[in-house]
C-alpha cells in the first residue's frame, strides 16, 4: 500500500459512498500527554473530527456493551484503533464495520505455548511443526487476524480467539470458520498490510466487503 502524508484536519473526505481510510500516527506526531487514555482520546478526536464536520472537542462517543466505542453523530463513519510501541493506526470506514489490530514483527513471543492456550487445536498443531522463526511469524499473523475479527464484532478477545480459525500458512488472513454469531467464513473480508517503516504487521477485518483502502501518514499542524 502507498501511504501519503495528510493533515487529518483536511482529509479527502467523501460525503457519499463507502470509504476506508487508514491513519498512521508515528510516535513523534502524537500528542505528548501524561496517560495512554488521554493520548488515545486526543488521537481519535483529531482523526475523526473532519468526518463529521465538527471540531475535535465537540465529538461525542458512546460505548457498546463490551466497550467498543462509536460516534454519537448522524452519518458518522465506523472506526477502530490499534496501538503499540512505534505507532498507532486508526481505521475509518463507511460501508462496513471494521476491526484492526497491530503487532511488531520482531516482538518476542512464546508462540507455541500461547497458541496451545488460545488458538484452535489445528492452528496450534500447525505452529508446532514449524521452526522458531516461522512459528513466531505465523503466531503474529494469526493473533492479529483473530483480534481484528473480535474487534469488528465487539466481543473482546477473551474466550473468543479459538472460535476464529484461520489458515496458518496464509500470509493474508484466510478465515476457515467463525463463531456462530459471526456468520459464515465467506461473509468476512480481510486485509494484511504494513505501515510505514516495515516494523509492524496489521490485520483489518470486516463482515461484508471492505472498501478500497487509502493510507495516510498523519502530519498535523
Amino acid at each position: 500500500m502507498h501511504w501519503q502524508a495528510a493533515d487529518p484536519h483536511r482529509p479527502p473526505v467523501s460525503l457519499h459512498g463507502p470509504l476506508l481510510h487508514l491513519w498512521w500516527w508515528a510516535p513523534e506526531r502524537q500528542p505528548a500527554l501524561s496517560s495512554r487514555r488521554a493520548r488515545i482520546d486526543a488521537l481519535l478526536r483529531r482523526t475523526l473530527a473532519a468526518y463529521v464536520g465538527l471540531p475535535p472537542e465537540a465529538l461525542r462517543f458512546g460505548r457498546e456493551a463490551k466497550g467498543r466505542p462509536y460516534l454519537l453523530h448522524d452519518g458518522a463513519p465506523d472506526f477502530n484503533l490499534t496501538d503499540t510501541d512505534g505507532g498507532t493506526l486508526v481505521a475509518v470506514c463507511r460501508g462496513a464495520r471494521v476491526g484492526v489490530d497491530i503487532e511488531r514483527t520482531r516482538r518476542a513471543v512464546s508462540a507455541r505455548p500461547l497458541a496451545r492456550r488460545w488458538f484452535a487445536p489445528e492452528e496450534a498443531a500447525a505452529l508446532d511443526a514449524l521452526d522458531d522463526a516461522a512459528a513466531r511469524a505465523a503466531f503474529l499473523r494469526l493473533w492479529t487476524a483473530k483480534e481484528a475479527s473480535c474487534k469488528a464484532t465487539g466481543t473482546g478477545i477473551y474466550g473468543w480467539l479459538a472460535h476464529w480459525r484461520f489458515d496458518p500458512d496464509s500470509h493474508a488472513p484466510r478465515l476457515l470458520s467463525a463463531p456462530t454469531d459471526a456468520g459464515v467464513a465467506d461473509e468476512w473480508s480481510y486485509l494484511r498490510l504494513s505501515p510505514p517503516g516495515g516494523a509492524h504487521t496489521v490485520a483489518l477485518a470486516a463482515r461484508g466487503t471492505l472498501p478500497v483502502a487509502t493510507g495516510f501518514v498523519a502530519t498535523p499542524e
